[in-house]
């Protein structure tokens, strides 16, 4: 199997660290701009030490590198804030269906932007994808609502023209200059909203300040790197419908540590995601990104 395909499973994977650590952050009193600010502050301050030559700057203020932290503080923050509202007016599980059909959207882009049609295999295990997602949401607890959906399908698009732009702009850099790029592109934008807001959490317990390190780098440096390296390998279409390993770890991690319970359609869900997930990857057209 080609090593991008383990690196993007292996990064959907450590995004589903995401959920848990912030529960765990939420339970203490964070908002969500104070929780994102230190996500990405101490995600900066993580890579620094990183950018030791002269290289790694010139990519960071280089057209490419320029581009992806515009794209990423308006795109990522954007689609992170319509999240919320769509959990706001159809409860979260509606909404993560909604926000995992942005395979569907970096597929139109890379369709019609990148001259690259779909497979029928990438386009059969995205359906079958999207199948399991309905099942592994727990449909009992949906709220159907236009204004919900609509959030939602923008969260979705807006994630979609973050990931198809971010991993066209990167080929031109280092992967820890990119990685650096949307880390300070999201601080940049989240600072910004503190600010606005006017109050801002201080953290002063270690537990705190452990789940903040563990959101920085399980489930947001590590992630990111790893998609980047995995897209020298492969195309975004392919990484974008393997990062569907993410709701999964969220479930298992929430079952071992938050006490959840899974349900049957759940258990369904996830087998047929894992079924889709294998005939994406047995696709033989793994490119890297042109």
């Amino acid at each position: 199997m080609n090593i991008g395909i383990w690196l993007a499973i292996l990064s959907g994977a450590f995004y589903g660290t995401l959920g848990l650590f912030g529960v765990y952050l939420l339970q203490e009193g964070l908002g969500i701009s104070d929780f994102l600010f230190w996500r990405f502050l101490i995600s900066v301050v993580i890579l620094l030490p990183f950018l030791t030559s002269k290289q790694h700057w010139v990519d960071v203020f280089s057209k490419s590198g320029l581009t992806i932290i515009g794209i990423s503080s308006i795109f990522y923050a954007s689609s992170t804030s319509f999240y919320f509202y769509a959990i706001e007016y159809m409860g979260s599980g509606l909404a993560m269906v909604l926000f995992y059909c942005y395979p569907i959207f970096v597929v139109l882009l890379d369709w019609l932007h990148g001259k690259n049609p779909p497979s029928k295999v990438v386009l059969k295990g995205l359906a079958i994808v999207l199948i399991g997602m309905l099942f592994l949401s727990d449909h009992h607890h949906w709220n159907l609502s236009a204004q919900g959906i609509g959030w939602g399908i923008l969260c979705a698009f807006g994630f979609a023209v973050y990931f198809y732009t971010s991993q066209r702009a990167v080929k031109g850099l280092s992967i820890t200059s990119g990685t650096f790029c949307i880390c300070i592109g999201n601080f940049l934008i989240f600072g910004l909203l503190v600010l606005h807001k006017g109050t801002l959490y201080i953290p002063t317990t270690a537990w705190v300040m452990g789940n903040m390190a563990g959101i920085a780098i399980f489930a947001t440096v590590l992630p990111i790197y790893l998609v980047y390296v995995a897209l020298r390998t492969i195309d975004g279409t392919k990484a974008s419908i393997l990062s569907v390993f993410e709701p999964i770890v969220t479930i298992v991690l929430g079952i071992i540590f938050l006490h959840e319970k899974i349900t049957l359609p759940q258990y369904i869900g996830v087998v047929i995601i894992l079924g889709g997930v294998y005939i994406v990857q047995s696709c033989k057209k793994a490119r890297a990104v042109a």
